[in-house]
C-alpha cells in the first residue's frame, strides 16, 4: 500500500509540474519542453507561467522581512512578486529532483520562506527511498527568500 502511495504521489507531482496552464503573456511564452526555462534577466519561467527570481537573498530572520523584500522586488519590469506556497516551492524542487530543469540556473539549497495563511520557513529535503527519493517539509526559524510571479 505504501509503495503505490509513493507512486501515485509522484505521478500526481510530475503531472502538477508539467503544468496546464497558459503562460501569463505572449512574449515570456517558454521555447522549449522543459518544465522551466532561463528568461535571461534573472527569472526562469516556469511552463504554467509561474516565473521564478533565479538568485536567492540573504538569509531572513522573519517572516516580515521577507515580506517586505517581496513587496519592493522589481525583477524584469515586474513589481507583483509574492512569497510562493509551500506547494509551489514543492513542485519547484521536484522539477530539479528529477533533472528536468531545463536551462534554468537556479539553485535551491536552504530554507526559504512561504505562504500558506501564514507566513513560515522551512525546506523540502529529499530523503532517499526504494530506489528514488520522497521529499518531506522541515520549518526552520529563518530563511532566504526565492519569490514568485504572479
Amino acid at each position: 500500500m505504501k509503495v503505490l502511495k509513493f507512486f501515485l504521489v509522484i505521478l500526481v507531482s510530475s503531472l502538477l509540474c508539467q503544468g496546464c496552464a497558459s503562460p501569463t503573456s505572449p512574449e515570456s511564452k517558454p521555447q522549449s519542453n522543459a518544465p522551466l526555462v532561463d528568461l535571461g534577466n534573472g527569472i526562469c519561467q516556469q511552463n504554467n507561467g509561474l516565473m521564478w527570481q533565479v538568485e536567492s537573498t540573504e538569509t531572513f530572520s522573519s517572516g516580515q522581512e521577507a515580506m517586505n523584500y517581496v513587496q519592493n522586488l522589481n525583477l524584469g519590469k515586474h513589481g507583483d512578486w509574492r512569497l510562493p506556497s509551500k506547494m509551489e516551492l514543492y513542485e519547484l524542487c521536484q522539477i530539479f529532483d528529477m533533472n528536468l530543469a531545463g536551462d534554468c540556473p537556479i539553485k535551491l539549497k536552504g530554507s526559504y520562506w512561504a505562504t500558506n495563511g501564514e507566513v513560515h520557513a522551512g525546506e523540502w529535503e529529499a530523503y532517499p527511498i526504494c530506489g528514488g527519493s520522497e521529499l518531506k517539509y522541515l520549518k526552520t526559524r529563518s530563511g532566504r527568500v526565492r519569490a514568485v510571479r504572479p
